[in-house]
């Protein structure tokens, strides 16, 4: 399954490539096609497409390749501090814009020259924290993934284990960069899920794979 984790690689080169060179997707044409696809498949976007979430990753890779100490939070600090990007779309809802925290589409916007002190600072910090925590900004702060994960609950295609055959290891909950307790799920639902396919890569057995919701099953 590592060529799935190549093929990531691949796309999120080239739409980082798109950001600097100016044929990204303008925000609206992106909204006419994510709807369906995040109701159908999920928050793929975020794992495969945003520029942001790809520099958060290539940082944890380095810091992986320097041996960095690895930092994840406890699953139950995790339940409640997940909430905090939901919080911060439920008040951008209600007229207060955080212009900072909209995600990837204003991250091209920073670079262009829009608050670029300010957000190339807030930028750099996150960056450097994604060496030694997977996707700070992604977990905690993202009011665009956010919005995208509330309707990603009503996926029909997932992640789905086979709890036959699995004995918990907890290899694939540990590479979720999510914090997903991917291990003690039947079918991934969960809205911080990116479909970044790490966990199905993670599983030393094969037990994980990509499919259509179980039917008749807890999920």
């Amino acid at each position: 399954m590592r060529k799935i984790q190549l093929l990531r690689l691949l796309v999120q080169a080239l739409f980082m490539a798109g950001l600097f060179m100016s044929f990204m997707p303008k925000t609206k044409v992106v909204s006419s096609w994510l709807l369906p696809t995040i109701i159908l498949a999920g928050v793929f976007f975020c794992g495969w497409v945003c520029p942001f979430g790809a520099a958060q990753d290539w940082m944890s890779k380095l810091g992986r390749l320097l041996r960095l100490p690895r930092l994840r939070m406890p699953q139950g600090t995790q339940r409640y501090l997940q909430l905090l990007r939901y919080g911060f779309y439920l008040v951008s809802t209600i007229g207060i814009t955080f212009a900072l925290l909209k995600g990837p589409h204003n991250f091209s916007r920073f670079m262009r020259g829009d608050f670029l002190t300010i957000a190339s600072g807030i930028i750099i910090l996150f960056l450097l924290v994604s060496l030694v925590f997977d996707r700070p900004f992604c977990n905690y702060f993202c009011t665009g993934g956010a919005r995208m994960g509330l309707f990603s609950v009503l996926r029909i295609f997932g992640i789905k284990r086979n709890t036959e055959q699995c004995r918990q290891c907890g290899q694939c909950s540990k590479a979720c960069p999510m914090n997903i307790d991917v291990a003690h799920t039947d079918f991934v639902r969960h809205p911080n899920c990116i479909g970044c396919m790490n966990c199905v890569s993670a599983c030393p057995k094969g037990y994980l794979k990509y499919g259509l919701m179980p039917g008749n099953k807890k999920k």
